[in-house]
């Protein structure tokens, strides 16, 4: 016998552990969607008077987010562009830009691109055949090129705020690394909306789907026939977060509904935390190479770009 939704008479197409629903296709996209605007609502992440870029990179969470923005919002008349940026792997980027670009034309949505090498004269690629495990790894090099890229794509299009497809499960893994590295700023900083305090010429980075499964985020795409590219980065496994997204899924195995508790703990911490107290805007500097904001003498795009370029 098969396991019926749990709104209607129809099959069952998924079952969520963390709730024990059971959803047919259009039950679970009602859900699904639900929780989309919801997060938006309750964070307070955009307005109707916002420019909003949507950080495209052909991938799932990418795509979903672009496909929901242009679903929901283009109706009610919220600008927003499609932001790409070609960290220049071979025989991957190029496929993932080609998803993008396809959808984008598809329907008619401004797409706004740029790429490493023309932001830092070096692609991820060359930063892999020159990678020294003593620099941190690849994932490390290009995760901070990538945002440093978004940023100044967002500020050129004066778009307000910055939209990315981080996940819940990416956000536990985020909160966890950070809490064992000790790094106490890194950890804070992080969250539906990304920073403690806001600085010039930085968009805020906004994470709608900061309450959605990944995996729910994969079924939603399946279920709905939205492209994307489903190949992992040549890079993957360098990835520090692996180990983290390993540790996370067997918990939440056995303890459905372990993700949303961490992330729901860490809010509660941060709400009281008292660091907007103590970091203000005196404490930025600009950097000496690229003379943008940083808190440091050299910002770490530009330090990491010159320990690569010595090996």
């Amino acid at each position: 016998m098969n396991i019926k939704c749990d709104k209607c008479s129809k099959d069952a197409l998924i079952y969520l552990a963390y709730g024990k629903h059971n959803f047919c296709k259009d039950h679970f996209n009602d859900f699904f969607e639900s929780r989309f605007k919801k997060t938006i609502r309750q964070f307070k992440l955009f307005s109707q008077k916002d420019y909003l870029g949507v950080a495209t990179s052909g991938g799932k969470d990418s795509m979903v987010l672009l496909y929901l923005i242009n679903k929901i919002f283009r109706e009610k008349r919220i600008n927003f562009c499609a932001i790409f940026v070609d960290e220049g792997t071979d025989n991957y980027s190029n496929k993932t830009f080609q998803v993008v670009k396809d959808f984008c034309t598809k329907e008619n949505i401004k797409l706004v691109t740029s790429s490493h090498k023309k932001e830092f004269d070096i692609s991820t690629q060359e930063i892999g055949e020159k990678y020294d495990k003593k620099e941190g790894t690849v994932c490390t090099y290009c995760g901070v090129l990538r945002r440093k890229t978004l940023n100044r794509l967002a500020n050129k299009e004066k778009v307000s705020k910055l939209l990315t497809g981080h996940n819940l499960d990416d956000e536990c893994q985020t909160i966890l690394m950070n809490l064992l590295d000790n790094d106490t700023l890194r950890f804070f900083r992080t969250g539906p909306e990304t920073g403690i305090i806001d600085i010039e010429n930085t968009r805020p980075r906004i994470k709608p789907f900061y309450l959605t499964p990944e995996k729910e985020i994969a079924a939603y795409a399946l279920f709905n026939q939205i492209p994307f590219h489903d190949c992992n980065c040549p890079f993957f496994r360098t990835a520090k977060r692996n180990h983290f997204r390993n540790f996370l899924n067997e918990t939440e195995i056995i303890h459905p509904g372990s993700k949303f508790s961490l992330v729901k703990s860490f809010l509660k911490i941060k709400e009281l935390s008292n660091l907007k107290k103590i970091i203000t805007k005196k404490n930025l500097k600009k950097c000496k190479i690229c003379k943008e904001d940083t808190s440091q003498d050299i910002c770490k795009a530009c330090e990491l770009i010159s320990k690569i370029k010595k090996i």
